[in-house]
C-alpha cells in the first residue's frame, strides 16, 4: 500500500497510511504526493483517496446537532455508511422510543465511525426483559433496578410497590420508561 505525505497548514506531514491521513488533518483541498505522482497534487483529485471523501461528502446543514453534541464526521475519520445506520436501527428500533428514531438516524449519519462502534456495541436495556421484570418483580423495584432507576428501585422495594398500586402501574409504563432510559445513554454520543 502506498504511503502518502501530507501538507497541513505549510507543514509537510508522511509518509502516512491511507488510513492515517483523514485523522491526520486531511481534506479534500489538502495537497498530498507519494511516488509515482509527478507533483503534489490536492487529496481530491487522487484516485485512490478519492473513496475517502464519498462518504463524507454529502452536506451537513449546520454541523453537529444542536439538540446533541455529537461528534462530525472527517474529524475523526470518514462518515458512517447509511447501510450501517439503517441497519441499526433496523436491529435496535425496538430499544429506542419511536418518535426519536428519526432524529437518532440523522444524528448517527453525522458520526465517525469510531464513536458509531462505541455506540453500536453498547448494552442497551430490553423493554422486554423490564416488562418481566416488572411483571414478576416489581413490587420489589426489580425493574427500575434494571433499567438504572436505582431512586425510584429503593421506594418500591420499601413501600412494596407502593402497595402494589405502583407495582401496577409500572407495568404499563416500564417500557416506555425503559426505551427512554437507552435514548438517554445514546444521546451522550451523538
Amino acid at each position: 500500500m502506498a504511503k502518502y505525505y501530507l501538507s497541513v497548514n505549510g507543514q509537510q506531514i508522511g509518509p502516512l497510511d491511507v488510513n492515517q491521513l483523514i485523522p491526520s488533518g486531511m481534506t479534500e483541498k489538502s495537497m498530498v504526493w507519494t511516488d509515482g505522482m509527478p507533483s503534489w497534487a490536492p487529496a481530491g483529485s487522487v484516485p485512490e483517496l478519492a473513496h475517502l471523501f464519498a462518504a463524507s461528502s454529502m452536506p451537513h446543514a449546520g454541523g453537529p446537532s444542536p439538540a446533541f453534541g455529537g461528534h462530525q464526521a472527517g474529524a475523526f475519520g470518514p462518515a458512517v455508511s447509511k447501510q450501517k445506520v439503517e441497519l441499526f436501527l433496523m436491529t435496535h428500533k425496538e430499544y429506542f422510543p419511536a418518535d426519536k428514531l428519526l432524529m437518532m438516524e440523522q444524528a448517527l449519519s453525522r458520526l465517525d465511525e469510531n464513536t458509531f462502534n462505541d455506540i453500536a456495541y453498547m448494552g442497551y436495556k430490553s423493554p422486554i426483559t423490564a416488562l418481566l421484570l416488572s411483571a414478576f418483580g416489581g413490587i420489589l423495584g426489580f425493574d427500575r433496578f434494571y433499567i438504572g432507576d436505582t431512586g425510584m428501585g429503593v421506594g418500591k422495594l420499601l413501600t412494596g410497590g407502593g402497595c402494589g398500586i405502583w407495582a401496577l402501574i409500572d407495568i404499563f409504563m416500564i417500557q416506555d420508561a425503559t426505551r427512554e432510559k437507552n435514548f438517554e445513554l445514546i444521546s451522550r454520543y451523538l
